[in-house]
């Protein structure tokens, strides 16, 4: 469950929860999911967690509100329910798991935050321990119960820590000895409360020590530092992702044609590079730089062959359009396997290429792709032979399975097939392709009236 999908509670008023009435409530919610069909269940997961997620919410209030003890109290509650309870939760879409996965993020902040005496700490890693043994057979989750358990044992004070905040080590990383695997998520979550704290500097210091190249070179756009983002991103970013984050955070501060030059870097670095391509088309487009959309729109068309990207480029292209019509094809032709076939028909279809069409039903012979197609053919009136072939197909394949649910949708592709024998001036050869489908599903009670109001 990503954190974009919670629902966030603002109060103005600070509020108390009872510990108690959390726990109940939430074994509440879990033990009514035992009553559940498993397939109900399972539905059942994302409104079971997001309203457990809730208190998780409060807590966060509570801490705004300075609450900071009632805050940590609330997310034990929480926790030491799931923790008990989490093998009766259906986490067969990974829900669970990602819940658990933001849950601890929000402990490290908590924990990062709140002004904890040693002994307090101390006796909070003693807790987070005891969940970890909770969920021993579950590895993954329990690992992540390490993150919050190092900022418990480290805080601020970690010596490490200290001389990066303090600007005195930055050729050096946060820690002694071997890196940990939870460093990036620890250090994510100190990020995250240095900028609450509006210590910037202390942030600068530690993205740069830590290699958190993405979130120190938008710290350095949003302090005005624009020479040394771009700088510093030109020399250090490695992915489409942070390319972009880093272009959107120059275009919003102002700096829009060095945000057009970062996103254009972006372009060749690793990743996922269609959400990039998109923004810097768009953008691009929005000021005037004909050319540099074209490449970006192109590049987009290339990682995203849609029909939306298509006519897109159609528009930005103007008078080119021909030449990158023919190369767009030509690259919608040779896609991988992998590409999604409906993109590849809704481009073929709509400039009226009917091979090109039926050669990707060759690698995707969904029955609602072929629908796709039957259905334009027939409207335009081409390649009815296919069409024949096509609905035969799938209607005979359904017959044949004798699954009497599906005869209807049988029915509806014959009487395509139908049109298609009418349209080809066929009518007779269809009547004896019908006779014959009668004939042999004789015996099908629900079928036969279905065939017969075809003749």
């Amino acid at each position: 469950m990503a954190p974009s999908s919670h629902k966030t509670i603002r109060t103005s008023q600070p509020i108390f929860l009872d510990p108690k009435m959390i726990r109940q409530h939430i074994r509440t919610l879990i033990r009514n999911q035992y009553r559940l069909h498993p397939r109900e269940a399972t539905r059942q997961t994302h409104a079971v967690l997001n309203e457990i997620w809730q208190f998780v919410a409060f807590a966060s209030v509570q801490l705004q509100a300075n609450e900071q003890r009632q805050a940590l109290l609330t997310l034990k509650a929480v926790t030491d329910v799931l923790t008990d309870q989490w093998m009766h939760l259906n986490d067969i879409h990974s829900e669970v798991s990602a819940f658990f996965q933001e849950l601890t993020r929000v402990w490290t902040e908590t924990v990062l935050q709140v002004d904890l005496t040693d002994t307090e700490r101390k006796r909070w890693a003693k807790q987070v321990t005891i969940w970890q043994t909770r969920l021993a057979d579950w590895h993954s989750i329990r690992e992540a119960f390490a993150v919050p358990q190092a900022a418990l044992r480290e805080g601020w004070d970690y010596s490490p820590l200290q001389r990066i905040l303090q600007g005195a080590a930055l050729q050096e990383r946060a820690w002694d000895g071997e890196i940990p695997a939870y460093a990036p998520l620890l250090t994510q979550a100190r990020l995250v409360v240095l900028e609450q704290q509006e210590k910037f500097q202390e942030y600068l210091y530690l993205a740069k020590a830590e290699g958190q190249t993405r979130a120190y070179v938008t710290m350095l756009v949003r302090q005005r530092q624009i020479p040394e983002a771009i700088s510093y991103g030109q020399h250090h970013l490695t992915t489409a992702e942070d390319a972009l984050a880093v272009a959107q955070a120059l275009w919003t501060h102002g700096a829009r044609s060095e945000g057009l030059q970062i996103a254009d870097l972006g372009i060749t670095l690793d990743g996922d590079h269609v959400p990039l391509a998109i923004w810097l088309r768009d953008q691009s487009w929005r000021i005037g730089e004909q050319a540099q959309a074209l490449k970006a729109g192109e590049v987009a068309f290339q990682g995203e062959p849609t029909l939306k990207h298509y006519l897109h480029l159609t528009h930005i292209a103007g008078t080119q359009w021909p030449q990158y019509r023919a190369r767009l094809l030509d690259n919608a032709r040779q896609a991988p396997s992998t590409t999604d076939a409906h993109g590849l028909l809704q481009i073929f279809l709509h400039e009226h290429l009917f091979e090109d069409a039926i050669a990707v039903l060759k690698t995707d012979r969904r029955h609602t792709l072929v629908a796709l197609v039957v259905d334009a053919a027939l409207k335009e009136q081409t390649a009815l032979e296919w069409v024949v072939q096509a609905c035969r197909q799938q209607a005979e394949h359904i017959m044949n399975g004798a699954k009497a649910s599906y005869y209807q949708a049988a029915a509806n592709w014959l009487t395509k097939a139908r049109t298609a024998y009418h349209l080809l001036g066929q009518d007779d050869t269809w009547h004896v392709y019908l006779n014959d489908l009668a004939e042999r599903h004789q015996h099908k009670s629900k079928l036969l009236p279905l065939l017969r109001a075809l003749a």
